[in-house]
C-alpha cells in the first residue's frame, strides 16, 4: 500500500491501530504527506458539510422496501380482473347457469334420439344469445344503480359478465360436442365444434348489443328470428318478400361465412362494451315492441 493510499484510509479511518500508528510516525517525518493530508482533510470536511444540507425524508426507508415489494403492474391487473370476475359472478342470476346446462342436456339428448348433430348447430347458438342477452340491465339486476355507484366503469362489468357467461356456453357446448362423439365421426369433431362457435359468438354479440337498447324480449325478438330466417326455403321467401329475396338470400349465405361471424362479433362486443356507458342505457327502462 502507498503513501496517497494510506492518507485517504487515514482520512476515512479505515486503518486498523498497528498501520494507523506507523502512518503517523512516517507522517511526523514528511512534510509531503502532511500536505497531502491537509488537502484530503479538507475535501472530507467538503463532502460531510455538502451531505449535512441534504434533508432525508422521514419514511425513505419503509417507502423503498414499499416500493421494492409492490407488484408489478401487470401483477395488480390480474389481480383487479380477478376480483372483478369474482365479484360480477355472484350478481349474475344463479338460474342461469343450471337453466344453460338444463337446455343444452336437452337438445343434446335430441340431437341423439334423431341421430343429427346439426340440432345443435341450430340451438346452441340460441342458448347463447339468450343467456348473454340478460347479464347486464336494470331488468335483469336490481342492484346495478348500486354497482354503477363503484369506481369501476360500467363497460369493465358488462366485459367481465360477457366473459364469465360466454366461456361457460363454450364450455358447454364443448362438453356437447363430446357427447355427440356417439353420433358423428371422431375426426368430425373440431369441424362440427367450430361451426357452432362463428354463430353463438355473433348472435350473443348482436343479441346482448340489441338488449342494452331496445329489451332482451325485443333483442331476441330480432336475433331468433334473423337466425332462423336461414332455413326459411327460398320459394317462402319469395312469396312473402318478393324484390327482397336477394337480401334475404344474403343473409342466408352470411351464416355460412363464419370468418366474417367472428369479425362482426368482435365489432358487435366493442359497440356493445361502449353502449354500456351511455345515459341512454344506464337507465333505459325496460320495453317491448
Amino acid at each position: 500500500m502507498n503513501h496517497e493510499e494510506q492518507i485517504i484510509l487515514y482520512v476515512a479511518n479505515q486503518l486498523d491501530e498497528k498501520e494507523k500508528v506507523d502512518f503517523e510516525k512516517h507522517l511526523a517525518d514528511c512534510d509531503t504527506c502532511q500536505a497531502d493530508l491537509k488537502l484530503w482533510n479538507i475535501v472530507a470536511d467538503e463532502i460531510i458539510a455538502s451531505d449535512s444540507r441534504i434533508l432525508v425524508p422521514a419514511h425513505l426507508a419503509d417507502s423503498s422496501l414499499e416500493l421494492i415489494h409492490r407488484p408489478s403492474k401487470l401483477t395488480r391487473a390480474l389481480r383487479n380482473m380477478i376480483q372483478l370476475l369474482r365479484t360480477q359472478l355472484l350478481l349474475i342470476h344463479q338460474e342461469l347457469w343450471l337453466g344453460s346446462a338444463v337446455l343444452m342436456m336437452m337438445f343434446v339428448t335430441m340431437a341423439i334420439l334423431v341421430n343429427r348433430a346439426d340440432v345443435m348447430y341450430f340451438f346452441a347458438p340460441m342458448i347463447a344469445a339468450g343467456t348473454v342477452s340478460i347479464v347486464y340491465g336494470r331488468e335483469h339486476d336490481s342492484a346495478l344503480e348500486l354497482t354503477l355507484s363503484t369506481p369501476t366503469s360500467a363497460w369493465k362489468i358488462l366485459l367481465a359478465r360477457l366473459t364469465l357467461v360466454s366461456g361457460y356456453n363454450f364450455l358447454l357446448a364443448g362438453g356437447a360436442g363430446m357427447i355427440l362423439l356417439f353420433i358423428m365421426p371422431a375426426e368430425l369433431f373440431f369441424e362440427v365444434v367450430l361451426g357452432w362457435a362463428a354463430p353463438m359468438l355473433f348472435l350473443s354479440a348482436f343479441a346482448l348489443l340489441l338488449s342494452l337498447w331496445v329489451g332482451t324480449g325485443n333483442a331476441l325478438f330480432i336475433a331468433y328470428t334473423l337466425w332462423a330466417s336461414q332455413y326459411i326455403p327460398m320459394k317462402v321467401m319469395a312469396e312473402w318478400f318478393g324484390s327482397s329475396v336477394a337480401w334475404m338470400n344474403a343473409i342466408a349465405q352470411f351464416w355460412q361465412n363464419p370468418n366474417l361471424m367472428f369479425v362482426l362479433a368482435f365489432v358487435l362486443m366493442g359497440f356493445a362494451l361502449w353502449s354500456a356507458n351511455q345515459p341512454q342505457v344506464l337507465w333505459r327502462k325496460s320495453g317491448t315492441l
